[in-house]
């Protein structure tokens, strides 16, 4: 399962790891979009992105396109930000290819989401309201939190799915904590206050949260 291209894309991730804590931007150019086109060779050699996964794979393709747009001049963050938007909507339907269970574990789960969102909100809202063109920059950051925290809740809801076994949607609700938490991060740095190795640290939980979203989906495809 583990195959050439899981391992080149550790080794990139690495790399992009090692180069924004170091400083090294030539080597951070090559690294952090070679951890995305590698995971793709991986999900394409071991599922075809059959099914759900083709969901995942568009994800990965958006990733791709949003970690290069972000890296570029800053006039391309708009569009960064929205194939990031996109990859979230794509994660979201591949959990979701069928309706979440209702009980009493998924109606505690939704309302710890979302009051966590909330209370980030709430911390985050002064912070980008200061930025020129702030409210309609909030509003667009409010579309991307909203989806972001749906992502979150739908996979975490597979812990609650029969058709997902325990170790896949671990993975996955692991990685999309960690999805939640480098944006948090990211947005935080950004706007409320910056704080030291930010972006290492961004990075970090990045792909983490990616390696986590993407085996959990791969070991449930396979299964």
């Amino acid at each position: 399962m583990l195959t050439w291209a899981f391992w080149l894309a550790g080794f990139f991730a690495l790399l992009d790891w090692a180069a924004v804590w170091k400083g090294w931007r030539k080597r951070l150019y090559l690294a952090k979009p070679a951890v995305m086109v590698f995971l793709i060779f991986w999900t394409l050699q071991l599922t075809g992105w059959r099914n759900e996964m083709t969901w995942f794979g568009a994800g990965l393709v958006f990733s791709l396109i949003g970690d290069i747009a972000l890296m570029l001049n800053p006039r391309f963050f708009m569009v960064g930000g929205t194939s990031f938007l996109f990859a979230q909507v794509a994660y979201f339907i591949g959990f979701n290819t069928s309706p979440a269970p209702l009980s009493g574990g998924v109606f505690l789960v939704a309302v710890l989401v979302g009051a966590a969102a909330a209370v980030i909100f709430k911390r985050i809202r002064p912070g980008i309201l200061r930025v020129p063109r702030g409210r309609r920059f909030l509003a667009a950051l409010c579309l991307y939190g909203l989806t972001l925290t749906l992502m979150l809740l739908s996979a975490l809801l597979t812990l609650f799915r029969p058709e997902w076994q325990y170790q896949p949607a671990i993975l996955a609700a692991i990685g999309a904590l960690l999805f939640f938490s480098s944006d948090t991060m990211l947005v935080y740095d950004r706007f409320v206050r910056r704080f030291n190795h930010a972006q290492s640290y961004v990075h970090l939980t990045y792909h983490l949260a990616q390696f986590g979203i993407i085996s959990g989906a791969v070991l449930h495809c396979l299964r």
